[in-house]
């Protein structure tokens, strides 16, 4: 079944980018500001994420315009990340999740490997396999960017639990890469 906003994008209803920021605004914004840890920056990445609907809608026909919205939002959002630190380490959660991330695949760059998580079968496969729990922190932390502390309130766990749990699974996931030949050390 098709969004009904996508159709009215079709359509070119400019008030359906309207509705759209009333109904998603809030989590887009989120998720940049999360990757960002800058209020302007992340408005102005929402607001990028609009005019990218507005001027991609047709011909593309996303199933899911909040899903569709959340992608650009984050892949919008690391860009500009990369382009303000411009090979400087900074601080945040979203820095500080693709470190964790980036020793799972030696010579690749963690961002463009971020950026690509969710094509890649093996990576879609492993998150199918995590209990229901597990995924939903595994991508909480590296989809969404969320913090520890974020998390464990949420899932209503310990830190300690939440950072356990991070570990195992990134060491799942590896293990996983070795076995398909994709770990290349």
């Amino acid at each position: 079944m098709q969004d009904p906003l996508v159709n009215r994008l079709k359509e070119r209803d400019e008030d359906a980018l309207a509705e759209a920021k009333t109904l998603y605004g809030a989590g887009l914004r989120a998720l940049a500001f999360r990757i960002l840890g800058n209020r302007e920056d992340a408005e102005e990445v929402e607001n990028d994420a609009y005019r990218e609907a507005w001027e991609s809608i047709p011909p593309a026909e996303p199933a899911s315009l909040k899903s569709w919205l959340l992608m650009v939002t984050r892949r919008r959002a690391l860009d500009r990340l990369d382009a303000k630190l411009a090979g400087k380490r900074g601080g945040g959660e979203a820095e500080a999740a693709l470190d964790e991330m980036e020793d799972l695949l030696p010579g690749e760059d963690g961002r463009q490997w971020a950026g690509e998580i969710a094509r890649k079968e093996t990576i879609r496969r492993f998150l199918s396999s995590l209990p229901a729990q597990k995924r939903r922190i595994f991508l909480k932390r590296y989809w969404y960017f969320l913090s520890i502390r974020e998390i464990a309130a949420e899932e209503g766990l310990s830190e300690s639990h939440v950072k356990t749990v991070l570990h195992r699974s990134r060491k799942s996931l590896k293990d996983q890469l070795i076995r398909e030949d994709l770990w290349n050390e």
